[in-house]
């Protein structure tokens, strides 16, 4: 980035727009609401709508005609957009804190894409690393901006800015004289004076400063960001490595899959045995029930792993035969724990019922069977682009489950399964805790067991109000 300390006029202007969006983000996220929102007990909803608005308008504003747009920066745009509006609608706050992760994500990536600092196309995957980096040279590289900008007006304008320093400093004593005396001479200006200076005796100093400088923070960090957007050398981030022209040995890589394609063989061939049935199922040590409802987030989390070393492995050495056959191999075992983590998950919630976080696990379990598919292809063809389809169906897909509307749905089945005799009892606990889209649910819950608990479940969720504007969201309309 050029040193230059000469500000234009639309430089300057980063300066009040840097400070509103350091208010605004002060108000949306305190540190109480960020609590609430990592512990998903609730949080900012409309407040992140407003927030992403404001930081979006406000780099689009400065970018201008300069913005570098493509079909995948706009369809970041458009899936950062749905988040943030689905945060204003739905009421979960589980789901909202994921939303808060992907909209900082996708909006990094829609900025450097945009403004043409990011070297490389978002089709690469590492654009996401790059994108990291680059944020946080945004964040606190050009801090000093301002200051020298100011320092080389007053050097070269004559002086102009130290003159209406000393010009301030001068004029405060005169001004409290003088305001002192017109306040004894009126009576409406006494009201008016003495008020104010009732106000800065009660001020609290300790806290009002606090305040000053966790805003300055902000809006120095929102500054430097807006700043660097503007002005960043597209060359400063050019990648810098080398293609390789040599190929690697494959012989670490078929050496790594093999040990794991067998110990993935062996469990798989206990899940046939034991979780699907077989002969063993009906003896085994604390009752098939336990065994099959546990283990699934483990097995969700193996999963995961298993497809980044697949992927791993087909990247660096996709042009060995061993390595893709190795690959499929490792795919379709991977593809047999994740139905065995369906299948523990489905008997947990018959037994159980459903809630937000099962729910979310289901849809993880769908996206990374949809991911094992992509790297089967990756796996068979090495030149397939693996990032834009996984980039692509995730936030498409994880759009689709917040518009789905999660709290009412999981309300609907837990009601509809106990009122139809599949499941034992419904956790009205449970459900009251979410948002008000649970009351139509609940509503019909009441209306076939009119129970008094239940009744005032209902009358405290009819009740429930945002503590605040950045806590509403449309749920408390529609109930």
């Amino acid at each position: 980035m050029p040193e230059s300390t000469r500000f234009s006029t639309r430089d300057w202007l980063i300066v009040p727009a840097a400070l509103a969006l350091a208010l605004l983000w002060r108000e949306v996220f305190s540190l109480g609401s960020l609590v609430e929102l990592a512990a998903g007990l609730g949080g900012p909803a409309l407040g992140i709508g407003v927030f992403t608005a404001a930081i979006w308008a406000a780099v689009l504003l400065f970018l201008g005609r300069g913005a570098h747009w493509n079909p995948f920066n706009a369809g970041l745009a458009a899936g950062t957009g749905a988040l943030a509006a689905a945060c204003c609608i739905y009421g979960n706050a589980e789901v909202r804190a994921v939303n808060c992760l992907l909209i900082l994500g996708a909006s990094a990536l829609a900025f450097f894409s945009l403004a043409g600092v990011s070297a490389r196309p978002l089709t690469d995957s590492r654009s996401v690393p790059e994108a990291v980096s680059l944020s946080f040279r945004a964040l606190f590289s050009c801090w000093g901006k301002p200051f020298r900008a100011l320092a080389a007006l007053r050097r070269g304008g004559k002086g102009q800015l130290g003159g209406v320093l000393v010009g301030l400093v001068c004029a405060l004593p005169v001004l409290l004289l003088c305001g002192a005396l017109l306040a004894s001479a009126d009576s409406v200006f006494n009201s008016l004076f003495g008020a104010l200076a009732d106000w800065l005796f009660e001020l609290d100093a300790l806290n009002t400063a606090f305040r000053v400088l966790d805003t300055l923070f902000f809006t120095l960090c929102f500054f430097s960001a807006i700043y660097f957007v503007l002005h960043a050398d597209p060359r400063e981030a050019a990648p810098r490595d080398a293609e390789a022209s040599v190929l690697p040995s494959p012989v670490p890589y078929i050496t790594a899959l093999v040990l794991l394609c067998a110990l993935y063989a062996l469990f798989v061939g206990i899940q046939f045995e034991y979780l699907f049935g077989g002969s063993e199922a009906a003896a085994m040590e604390g009752g098939w029930a336990e065994y099959a409802r546990s283990g699934f987030s483990q097995l969700v989390l193996v999963t995961a792993v298993n497809l980044c070393a697949l992927l791993f492995c087909s990247a660096m050495a996709g042009h060995s035969r061993a390595v893709r056959a190795l690959c499929l191999l490792l795919a379709a075992l991977t593809a047999v724990i994740l139905f065995s983590a369906f299948w523990r998950m489905r008997l947990y919630v018959l037994a159980y019922g459903l809630s937000v976080r099962r729910a979310m696990t289901l849809w993880a379990m769908a996206f990374i069977l949809c991911c094992l598919v992509l790297a089967c292809i990756k796996a068979l063809r090495p030149g397939f682009r693996f990032w834009p389809w996984f980039a692509a169906i995730g936030l498409l897909g994880w759009a689709a489950f917040n518009f789905a509307n999660v709290d009412a749905r999981v309300a609907e089945w837990n009601v509809d399964s106990y009122l139809s005799g599949a499941l034992e009892e419904v956790d009205v606990d449970y459900l009251s805790s979410l948002s008000p889209d649970v009351i139509p649910a609940l509503e019909r819950l009441y209306e076939a067991e009119p129970r008094q608990d239940l009744g005032a479940e209902l009358d405290i969720l009819r009740g429930r109000s945002p503590s605040g504007w950045t806590e509403w969201s449309f749920c408390y309309v529609r109930r």
